[in-house]
């Protein structure tokens, strides 16, 4: 399995908009790994993990086959991960033709929001768009891949969700945005048995303690000492903090110093991971 990180912030992104603050002026004068666009990823070519507004840039950027894709997963409706208005540009208003529809999978507020920018576009061919809403700990296919959707502790008005993806002998976790998993989780993992080979691991706090919304890393080190304790995941597993705030204070060589010694890796926007 691989993924590829297309973006690795927050909402505002690094640096952030309409921001000053040594971070962010830090990260536009060294550039690299230091610039972050908002949160979405790519698991084999094939699934994008959200839909923010800067999937144009990362379409043009990273030279992903976006007209081929059929499959995006969306964690929830906050616009650094669904951004709804890019996706009537799907239609035949604005593209002649397409090879095959977009399935989105989501919550019901994802749908909510879909239909208020259709409703607005005036029409929604579901030849092009094909919505598909999922609940929590009800597994489902796409391909060869079973998605299971777990439940994030994030924004009360709605039902987050982060997603377990399995296909063949591999198995992610990717888990934005949550704080310390909810209790509902750890029972799914106890009762399921699932064994991880990579973690991708909210850590938007970064050296703050936080648990509630957003994780910092030392809520990381509790997440993996209990999938360690519950066999999910084991020495070989990789874990990748991801999807990093600039109010939370560091630079991409500061969250490594920060985890690397606990075995954990730094997103970055455009990395891969195959494994």
């Amino acid at each position: 399995m691989k993924i590829q990180y297309f973006g690795t912030a927050a909402a505002e992104g690094v640096p952030a908009l309409f921001c000053d603050c040594s971070v962010c002026q830090e990260a536009k004068k060294c550039g690299g790994k230091d610039i972050r666009s908002r949160s979405q990823s790519l698991i084999d070519d094939q699934i994008l993990l959200d839909f923010p507004a800067d999937t144009f840039m990362h379409y043009l950027t990273y030279g992903f086959d976006l007209p081929k894709i059929q499959h995006v997963l969306i964690t929830h409706t906050h616009s650094d991960h669904l951004y709804a208005e890019e996706l009537v540009m799907r239609l035949s208003g604005y593209v002649a033709k397409v090879e095959n529809p977009l399935h989105v999978y989501g919550n019901t507020a994802v749908l909510q929001q879909l239909k208020r920018v259709f409703d607005m576009e005036g029409y929604w061919e579901e030849s092009r768009i094909v919505f598909h809403p999922v609940k929590p700990f009800v597994a489902f296919f796409i391909m060869d891949y079973q998605i299971t959707p777990l439940l994030a502790d994030h924004d009360p008005r709605e039902e987050c969700l982060f997603y377990d993806i399995a296909s063949k002998n591999k198995r992610l976790l990717y888990a934005h945005d949550t704080g310390y998993f909810p209790e509902e989780n750890w029972q799914y993992f106890s009762d399921e048995r699932p064994h991880y080979d990579l973690v991708s691991i909210d850590c938007n706090a970064q050296n703050h303690d936080s648990t509630k919304n957003h994780m910092g890393f030392s809520a990381n080190l509790l997440v993996k000492e209990r999938l360690m304790h519950l066999q999910a995941v084991n020495e070989k597993t990789l874990f990748v903090c991801n999807h990093f705030s600039h109010n939370s204070g560091l630079l991409h060589d500061e969250m490594v110093e920060l985890v690397s010694k606990k075995g954990f890796e730094v997103a970055y926007d455009g990395m891969i991971k195959e494994f």
